[in-house]
C-alpha cells in the first residue's frame, strides 16, 4: 500500500501564518492596520488563497478581524475589551497556576527555567518579537503543567492578542524590556513553594502591570495609544544634522 505524500500547501500556509503573526508582534502592522491579501501574497510570494487561509487561522487566535466583502484588519481592542480580557485571563491563569503547582516535577521546573533563560537572552538583545514569544512560551509551560488541556487552549485564545499588543508597545518604545523580567522569578518561586496565596498574588500583579499605563491613559483603543506613543518617540528622537 502506497503511503500518502505530505501536503505541501499546509506547510506553506503555516509559514505564512508565522510570517504575518511575526510582523504583527514586531509592530510592522499596528492595531487596526488593513491586511490586504493581494499585497501580502505579492510580498510573501504565495497565492492569495494561501494568504486567505492564513488569515482565517490568525482570526481563530484573535489577532485579526475579517469583515465579509470589506477586508481584514489587525485586531484593535478597545480599553474596555482589554480590561475584560485581562480579567478573564487572570481568573483562568490563577486556576491553571494553582493546578500546575500541585503537579510540577523537577523536570517541569527545569523546562520553565530554560524558558526564563530564553526570555532573558531576548531581553538582553533588546529583541521585541523574540521576547514576546519567549514570554508567551513561559506562560504556556505553566498552562500545560495544569494538566487541563481545555484550560490551556482557552488561555491561549485569550492571551495571544494581549501579548501581541504588549509586543507592539515594546517595539514602539513604550515599555522597558528589562521590566519584563521582574516578576517571572517570583512566579517560579511561588510555584516551587506551592504557596497558593503567593501564586495568586504574583499572577495577578504580573498579568496586569504591562497594561496599566495604557489603561490609565484614557486612550480609547490600542491603535490610538500606539500612534500616540510613536508620536512621543518621534518627538524625543534627536534630529539628524543637515
Amino acid at each position: 500500500m502506497n503511503t500518502l505524500e505530505p501536503v505541501r500547501s499546509a506547510t506553506l500556509k503555516s509559514r505564512v501564518v508565522s510570517a504575518i503573526r511575526g510582523a504583527i508582534f514586531a509592530g510592522q502592522f499596528a492595531p487596526g492596520d488593513p491586511l490586504r491579501e493581494l499585497h501580502l501574497a505579492r510580498d510573501l510570494n504565495v497565492s492569495q488563497p494561501t494568504v486567505r487561509e492564513a488569515l482565517f487561522e490568525l482570526e481563530k487566535y484573535g489577532l485579526v478581524v475579517r469583515t465579509p466583502n470589506i477586508g481584514t484588519v489587525v485586531t484593535n481592542l478597545s480599553s474596555d475589551e482589554i480590561r475584560e480580557q485581562i480579567e478573564l485571563r487572570l481568573l483562568l491563569e490563577k486556576v491553571a497556576a494553582l493546578k500546575a503547582s500541585e503537579r510540577m516535577t523537577a523536570a517541569d521546573f527545569r523546562e520553565l527555567e530554560r524558558r526564563v533563560a530564553v526570555l532573558t537572552a531576548a531581553v538582553a538583545a533588546n529583541a521585541y518579537y523574540e521576547s514576546a514569544q519567549a514570554d508567551l512560551e513561559f506562560h504556556r509551560q505553566i498552562w500545560a503543567c495544569s494538566g487541563n488541556r481545555a484550560l490551556a487552549r482557552a488561555l491561549d485564545q485569550i492571551a495571544v492578542p494581549l501579548f501581541a499588543f504588549v509586543s507592539i508597545l515594546r517595539s514602539a518604545g513604550s515599555q522597558d524590556l528589562i521590566r519584563v523580567m521582574s516578576s517571572h522569578a517570583a512566579i517560579v518561586e511561588a510555584l516551587r513553594q506551592r504557596d497558593r496565596a503567593r501564586i495568586e498574588e504574583v499572577i495577578g500583579q504580573h498579568g496586569q502591570s504591562p497594561y496599566q499605563e495604557f489603561l490609565n491613559s484614557g486612550t480609547g483603543d490600542c491603535r490610538s495609544y500606539v500612534q500616540q506613543r510613536l508620536g512621543v518617540a518621534n518627538e524625543s528622537a534627536p534630529s539628524s544634522a543637515h
